[in-house]
């Protein structure tokens, strides 16, 4: 990879005082924020990974030396590592066990899980349910975030966020999803270990992975809603319905018969 203080030097020369005003309004990470726009920082990622690829577990000490630089030297860190997971999946784990140790931001905990925790599980082949639920009573709310953010790298959707760049750089691709369909298992059994998470951040997690779920696997998220004892916080509640409605209506609009297909008037069943 190039070096730290390269990426480091071009992400503060990309800054500007009105970016890191704004930003600064919902963000403060303790490692301190440049500015730089999210734009440069996505060119920065992809154009660092183009110049010169990461290799892990070579640029191990280097992405974390990025890291600790900056908020978005993190970003673009956490990117150069989801880039190198396919070829190094447990040694991306090992970084991601040094940051939860450091991350204090949601930005960079939703890259992380999505990005490199969720990918690197499941490139790995490691238990990937049981090895994010083992966080659900972490006392850290942003690593009970991370895990259940690394759900989504589960499920059929293309990545989002500045730290994807290097990523599609690598495919070049535009549209990247890790998986081709949902691991609903995998999935339901996290969104139960977290679901009585009393953090308003891990319940907006909650609430999006199990909306997205539910557009794809309606009748089993319904399901789990039904066999929660005590029922759900009505926010989730409502959000999880939300992605059950939406389901549901493309599973109708996917039947036979629709989408220029003619049923036949024959009920096969009946003869």
């Amino acid at each position: 990879m190039l070096e730290p203080d390269v990426i480091s030097e071009t992400l503060e020369a990309l800054s500007d005082g009105d970016t890191a005003k704004r930003r600064s309004k919902h963000l403060k990470p303790f490692r301190g924020l440049r500015g730089t726009p999210v734009g440069e920082i996505a060119r920065v990622c992809a154009d660092s990974w183009a110049e010169n690829r990461t290799r892990l577990p070579r640029d191990s000490d280097g992405l974390h030396e990025l890291f600790l630089a900056a908020h978005e030297d993190g970003l673009v860190a956490i990117g150069l590592t989801a880039a190198a997971v396919p070829d190094a999946p447990h040694e991306a784990l090992d970084l991601v066990d040094r940051w939860l140790l450091i991350i204090d931001d949601l930005e960079s905990a939703d890259a992380l899980g999505w990005l490199v925790l969720g990918p690197a599980l499941l490139a790995g082949r490691e238990p990937f349910a049981q090895a994010l639920c083992e966080h659900a009573r972490h006392p850290k709310s942003v690593v009970r975030r991370i895990s259940v953010m690394a759900c989504l790298a589960a499920l059929p959707i293309p990545i989002e966020g500045p730290s994807a760049a290097a990523l599609r750089a690598r495919l070049g691709q535009k549209r990247v999803a890790f998986v081709d369909a949902p691991q609903v298992d995998a999935v339901l059994r996290v969104l139960r270990a977290y679901v009585r998470d009393q953090d308003p951040h891990v319940r907006k997690a909650l609430g999006r992975v199990g909306r997205t779920l539910a557009e794809q696997a309606p009748e089993r998220l319904d399901e789990l809603m039904g066999s929660i004892q005590g029922g759900l916080p009505k926010s989730l509640k409502l959000e999880w319905l939300k992605g059950v409605k939406k389901g549901r209506r493309l599973a109708k609009q996917d039947s036979p018969g629709r989408n220029g297909t003619i049923p036949s008037r024959k009920d096969p069943a009946t003869g």
